[in-house]
């Protein structure tokens, strides 16, 4: 089940759910997956509480039920066929629409899952968790209602709710929690050691779901608070540590 109860549908768009989209390409274009790395809950939520320490805090997610959306013969940007394609083209656009047309700092974790099942919403969707000030919040769901041709909807009651498309096929929400723990829940609960499987001590998150055939890059962290960002914020907190510590004992002196 998706975040933001999707599959609840209120209203719907006059164009009814079609056959697959006629551009999507082969199995074997991009790797597939089944599951997130070992330790990408691990990443994640390291990554979303290193953003709180530097301000640029994540409590936004939007969600995209892609392959419903392409399903339904959207002209917008999925209209490129392959998801994986459309996710990055997707992700780009969010990007300048907040670094380069508002100025606002880039932070952003994100996981691609996947929804079994015979609901109108099974299939490949997508969860973007980011640093949007609450102030552009309302604005970005409007323009996400252009860039997924879905306009949006009546607002489902529930607190954490920003908007939600027609279809339910878009969900942007706020989010008070590590939302890494969240988009980790497809971290896999056992790893083999010595040819027996054993618990994943890296994986924490008591939510589930998501597994499922994922051609391309399955999550993804902004490098603005990846392990590169925090290890060079921490080097520079320890040069601070060290530079006051010598100050202090020259005072001293």
């Amino acid at each position: 089940m998706l975040d933001g109860a999707l599959s609840e549908t209120t209203q719907t768009l006059e164009k009814p759910a079609s056959e697959p989209h006629s551009l999507l390409v082969g199995r074997n274009r991009y790797p597939e997956t089944t599951y997130l790395p070992l330790n990408a809950e691990k990443l994640m939520t390291f990554a979303v509480t290193f953003a709180s320490r530097i301000s640029v805090p994540i409590q936004t997610m939007l969600t995209i039920n892609a392959a419903h959306i392409q399903r339904m013969g959207s002209d917008s940007v999925f209209d490129v066929g392959h998801l994986w394609d459309g996710f990055r083209r997707v992700l780009e656009l969010i990007r300048k629409w907040l670094v380069e047309q508002r100025g606002i700092p880039w932070a952003c974790v994100w996981v691609r899952e996947y929804t079994g099942g015979r609901n109108e919403h099974h299939g490949e969707h997508w969860h973007i968790a980011l640093h949007v000030p609450p102030r552009y919040q309302n604005e970005l769901a409007a323009q996400v209602a252009i860039w997924t041709d879905e306009a949006v909807g009546v607002h489902d009651g529930k607190k954490k709710c920003i908007a939600r498309s027609l279809t339910g096929a878009w969900y942007l929400s706020r989010r008070k929690d590590n939302a890494g723990e969240y988009l980790g829940k497809a971290t896999p609960k056992t790893r083999l050691r010595y040819g027996h499987k054993i618990k994943n001590d890296l994986r924490t998150t008591h939510n589930h779901g998501g597994e499922g055939p994922i051609q391309g890059k399955r999550y993804g962290i902004s490098n603005t608070i990846g392990h590169t960002a925090q290890r060079s914020q921490r080097a520079i907190a320890l040069m601070d540590a060290a530079q006051a510590t010598t100050a202090s004992t020259g005072k001293a002196q």
